[in-house]
């Protein structure tokens, strides 16, 4: 099976995964605030936050190396025994100091994390919150390692049922004990409930694959850390970038705006499922592509493909958010105050294509090997993005009473400085001026979307939603946003099961 054959496989057990997941989700976002309150959602997604900020230091930058390490050192039919069995032993040894490691730095985290958030002026309910959730988040980074190595394997469907079964979990417990009359704390242990069973089954998944044990060995425990030393500083700096912004608000403002803001969040979080397939489908393929195994030519047509079909993917949804973000929000939440999340929602519609093109952007520079260069940015990134916060939630909340606002231009703006710093990164010809086009087109077709609907003047998203895809696909295709070359290699691929 091609390699291509082989992504577009998998992004399609993504895409059957995320549409599971969304419907559970979307769920979630209706009940969640409805039953809870602004005030009170502000302190759930206040206690997530907090505790997914420390549960990334338990990620150390090993995920992401374990995902480049397990995609090489897995063995391919073509190779010979000895070949195999000498991969498989290294990968295994891997596989069980990775998990020692993890179990022994979730435990530290979340007594720092604890112990923690008595020193800070929370109220005596959110404490018990950060309490509760913090375990579920520190069980559930174990969960994501064992789930990187999967996605270094190319085993998509394990991961992918195992989030689904968390999802189903975590949804259904919150909506029982929701319409039972339960609030904040209930919801909590549901959602750390969920955790725990999703780390026993991709534990036990991942062992059936792989047949590992838990180990201890000096060597490969530094060769483990020093190689996801890079990736640590980008991931703990980029999840200091991404999440600061709520803690910002929950000490500069009242629980009601971090409530808002939270609920804008949680709907962008929704759309940003092209980024979340390609991470797991195509990251490991492009790892190999990177690390020399390919010529130099194959690697940036592939880069440039797949930035093409991002943009022509990512752009009306981007652009969809933007023209559709209040009617949704007063859908699902009424008239009332979740209509500040609107304006919050509206400007982080621009970050969803930010996003889809930074991850293309750093997925190229990694498997360039310049990550190192790509975490430096992830430093600048989490300076720059606090002192945007600093000056704009005050701002926004002194002008319209939201700071939310604030934050989300500084997400915006953030990703924006990630993007230009990556395309300055990259080494020549992996990117070329026809992405510019492609990307060019697609906003002024997407623009244009955005100002029919608007001039349109209905709120009604069952009109408002086919309306937009009616105008921008037929436009897209006639114009030519996808190169033809583009569209004919993924149609070859699809149909033909060969590159």
């Amino acid at each position: 099976m091609s390699k291509t054959r082989i992504a577009l496989k998998n992004a399609a057990i993504q895409a059957v995964s995320q549409v599971v997941t969304w419907i559970l989700t979307w769920i979630l976002l209706v009940m969640l605030p409805r039953y809870l309150g602004d005030s009170q959602f502000g302190k759930l997604f206040f206690a997530i936050t907090y505790g997914t900020i420390f549960s990334t230091l338990i990620n150390l930058g090993v995920n992401t190396f374990l995902v480049k390490e397990v995609a090489i050192l897995h063995p391919t039919p073509d190779m010979s025994a000895s070949d195999i069995a000498g991969r498989r032993t290294k990968l295994h040894a891997m596989l069980s100091n990775v998990l020692a490691l993890k179990l022994g730095l979730a435990t530290v985290i979340y007594v720092i994390q604890s112990i923690l958030i008595y020193f800070l002026p929370y109220n005596a309910e959110t404490r018990q919150a950060v309490l509760i959730i913090g375990l579920g988040t520190c069980i559930g980074a174990v969960t994501q390692t064992l789930c990187g190595a999967f996605q270094g394997l190319q085993y998509v469907l394990a991961p992918s049922v195992v989030v689904i079964i968390e999802k189903i979990i975590i949804t259904a417990g919150c909506v029982v004990l929701l319409l039972q009359g339960h609030s904040l704390l209930s919801v909590c242990w549901v959602h750390t409930a969920g955790a725990v069973v999703s780390f026993i089954l991709a534990l036990s998944w991942l062992y059936r694959y792989e047949n590992f044990s838990v180990a201890w060995d000096g060597p490969i425990l530094r060769h483990i850390f020093m190689g996801g030393l890079p990736f640590l500083v980008w991931v703990v700096f980029g999840e200091i970038y991404i999440r600061i912004d709520v803690l910002m608000l929950s000490l500069m403002s009242s629980d009601a705006v971090v409530g808002w803001y939270g609920a804008a969040t949680r709907l962008y979080g929704t759309l940003l499922f092209i980024p979340n397939i390609l991470t797991t489908s195509v990251f490991p393929a492009v790892m190999r592509m990177g690390s020399g195994l390919v010529d130099e030519a194959a690697f940036s047509r592939a880069s440039e493909r797949l930035m093409n079909l991002v943009l022509f993917a990512a752009i009306p949804i981007a652009t969809g958010t933007i023209a559709v973000a209040g009617p949704l929000v007063r859908l699902l939440y009424g008239s009332g105050p979740f209509e500040n999340a609107g304006p919050n929602l509206q400007i982080l519609g621009v970050s969803i294509l930010l996003v889809c093109i930074d991850v293309v952007l750093g997925t190229a520079l990694i498997a360039r090997g310049r990550e190192k260069a790509w975490a430096v940015m992830a430093v600048a990134a989490a300076i720059f993005n606090p002192l945007v916060n600093l000056w704009a939630i005050p701002f926004t909340l002194r002008i319209w009473g939201n700071g939310g606002i604030g934050a989300s231009m500084a997400t915006a703006l953030t990703e924006l400085l990630m993007m230009f710093a990556a395309l300055r990164l990259m080494p020549p010809g992996v990117f070329t001026s026809r992405n510019i086009v492609v990307g060019c087109k697609g906003c002024l077709i997407g623009v244009a979307m955005v100002a029919l609907l608007h001039w349109w003047g209905t709120e009604n998203l069952w009109l408002l939603i086919p309306a937009g895809a009616i105008f921008y696909l037929p436009l897209a295709l006639l114009w030519g946003v996808l190169p033809r070359e583009d569209f004919y290699h993924l149609r070859h691929a699809l149909l033909e099961h060969r590159l």
